[in-house]
């Protein structure tokens, strides 16, 4: 047999000592475009997360009051506050730091998993001191508390304490709201400060076809909301840190606007200088005109939701400070008396959307319309 030859194979190896100038371009662009292709989409989930986040703090809100209603047969007031001066504060002391006035959130705390925080108010005092003495700070750090079911994810507070533990104001944001309806008051020097009753438009003295599920004083059963609980919202999105103010004439500063949960000062320039702070609540119309009557069901100016513009300069017009707003994309998220938490659209009509914030209009509103 013959034994064949065999021959070495040859191979040559070219010797490659890293990317050429134009492969490293090409990879550098490949890489851009994927990282544009895919960080919407990154951005997007982790809204989507947020949202989900800022859907189950209403749901938790709403399972607390509905335990709030079931041991004392009514929702909490938005706030409990007394006739300005009635008592009179104590010499030194002004009728806004010695009025009492707690939140609805300081009445649901038990119900938010706040059982030790609760316990350590005192309620015959006011939400910041004591009646009779002026030295007494114990609610100050108390009020100053955040707690993280009132905070939605998507919004950007500059800060998360408000005011300051050497001045009388001090607290913690939240960023849902009390819906009181179709109806407001306001207390910055206007044409307002003449109106009769003023500050004392309590809950019970809102015309019932414009009075919302919360308001002062407010004893809201379920049995109230004769339009439905299915069809009336009870609290909303009203995110603070989005909207800057500069005050009613320029001798205020401009700055950032939150809304404390356990501070209820209607509009108030923090004494620290840093924030407005404005009442956890949110209308859908004001009915209160310049001349101050108590206007008829469907007078006033619409408050419609996430109004622009979010810099807010020198006005006295305090509409989107009162206005339902969140940082979602195109609309805000609702809980509903009945529990259920849904998302309206910004572009909602305006008369569907205040009669979602009425408990006894009358309106005949399909859950198909929102």
């Amino acid at each position: 047999m013959f034994e064949m030859e065999r021959k070495p194979l040859n191979f040559t190896v070219r010797d490659r000592s890293g990317f050429t100038l134009i492969e490293l371009l090409v990879v550098i662009a490949i890489v851009a475009i994927l990282v544009a292709l895919l960080l919407p989409a990154v951005q997007q989930a982790r809204e989507r997360a947020r949202t989900v986040q800022c859907q189950n703090n209403l749901k938790q809100i709403g399972l607390a009051l509905a335990s709030y209603e079931s041991t004392h047969l009514c929702f909490p007031p938005s706030f409990v506050r007394q006739e300005d001066g009635n008592p009179p504060p104590p010499p030194g002391g002004s009728a806004l730091q010695f009025r009492v006035h707690w939140s609805g959130f300081h009445m649901l705390l038990p119900d938010l998993g706040q059982q030790p925080l609760y316990r350590q108010y005192d309620f015959r005092k006011t939400w910041l001191s004591s009646l009779t003495d002026l030295s007494d700070h114990s609610m100050w750090p108390l009020n100053a508390k955040a707690i993280s079911t009132l905070i939605c994810p998507s919004a950007s507070h500059p800060t998360m304490s408000l005011g300051s533990p050497s001045l009388w104001m001090q607290g913690a944001p939240t960023d849902y709201s009390f819906s009181h309806g179709a109806d407001i008051i306001r207390a910055l020097p206007g044409p307002e400060a003449a109106c009769p009753g003023g500050l004392l438009h309590y809950w019970q003295q809102t015309p019932h076809e414009t009075r919302g599920a919360f308001g002062y004083n407010s004893t809201c059963r379920p049995q109230d909301i004769n339009d439905g609980t299915s069809s009336t919202f009870a609290l909303g999105e009203k995110s603070g840190g989005r909207l800057t103010y500069g005050g009613p004439n320029s001798s205020y500063s401009t700055l950032p606007v939150e809304y404390p949960w356990a501070m209820a000062a209607v509009v108030y320039l923090s004494p620290a200088g840093s924030t407005w702070v404005v009442d956890a609540l949110a209308v859908t119309r004001d009915i209160q005109l310049p001349d101050c009557p108590v206007s008829p069901a469907g007078a006033g100016v619409p408050f419609p939701m996430n109004p622009r513009p979010l810099q807010m300069g020198v006005t006295s017009n305090e509409r989107q400070l009162y206005s339902f707003q969140s940082d979602h994309t195109g609309g805000a998220q609702f809980l509903f008396a009945d529990g259920n938490v849904r998302f309206l659209s910004q572009n909602i009509d305006q008369g569907i959307f205040e009669s979602l914030s009425t408990i006894d209009g009358h309106e005949q509103v399909a859950s198909q319309q929102y």
